[in-house]
């Protein structure tokens, strides 16, 4: 398996044993309870609950009436067996996910969103942030908003703005202020041109809005890093 998937699912009562060698799999409890067995490890995954099931183990599972699980199949990174609790965040993440599923191309950032909660020291694969720089990078001449920056990454408003907060520290503007920032530093570093030549490239429409933003993020008028490069 080379891409997450995330799909919802009802498991029948009759008992099922099998393994998957490509892939691991999170099983999500949103209603009713599953019943598994990995490693001789008994594990009753009800809602709000979560088991990882590694690639390669065995496992026999059987579903009670009305069971719902969402299914997160990631590919093969290791890891043990292991049964967690959820927060109410990650639960609301869930059930708002089983009622919203993503199309093909928002299966890794929803991915994402959910492994975040789930085990946020394994997936470097599934970092929200590379994917938005990659968006913003030919983009920050032009007006942005987090709508525009939710929709490139297939997330909500709300949700770039969790995973994004989790992941760098930032919300989404100050995201986007910050790159806009450091591309003007470089531009007034290396480049001849204007503070307006300059600020016009990072989506300021004017020289004083840029200068008042630049002195905002790095303490220093445009002109003192342009300054200091011409006296080397």
């Amino acid at each position: 398996m080379s891409r997450p998937q995330v799909e919802l699912l009802h498991y029948g009562s009759d008992s099922v044993r099998h393994a998957h060698d490509d892939h691991q799999q999170w099983v999500i409890g949103l209603e009713g309870a599953l019943e598994l067995e990995l490693d001789g490890v008994s594990y009753r995954n009800a809602a709000g609950e979560a088991v990882c099931i590694p690639a390669g183990v065995a496992h026999c599972y059987a579903g009670a009436a009305g069971n719902r699980q969402l299914v997160l199949n990631l590919p093969a990174c290791g890891g043990a067996a292991r049964q967690l609790t959820l927060p109410p965040a990650a639960r609301e993440l869930a059930q708002w996910a089983a009622r919203h599923p993503p199309a093909e191309a928002g299966q890794s950032a929803l991915a994402g969103l959910l492994l975040g909660w789930l085990a946020p020291s394994e997936p470097t694969a599934f970092l929200l942030a590379p994917r938005l720089d990659r968006f913003l990078a030919s983009r920050l001449a032009r007006p942005l908003t987090v709508a525009d920056m939710a929709a490139a990454c297939h997330l909500s408003a709300s949700h770039l703005h969790a995973r994004l907060k989790a992941e760098t520290g930032l919300t989404p503007m100050a995201y986007l202020c910050r790159m806009r920032m450091e591309r003007a530093r470089r531009l007034l570093r290396t480049g001849s041109g204007s503070v307006l030549d300059v600020a016009l490239q990072v989506g300021y429409q004017s020289a004083s809005a840029f200068g008042a933003a630049y002195r905002l993020h790095f303490g220093e008028p445009p002109s003192a890093g342009r300054g200091r490069v011409r006296r080397v």
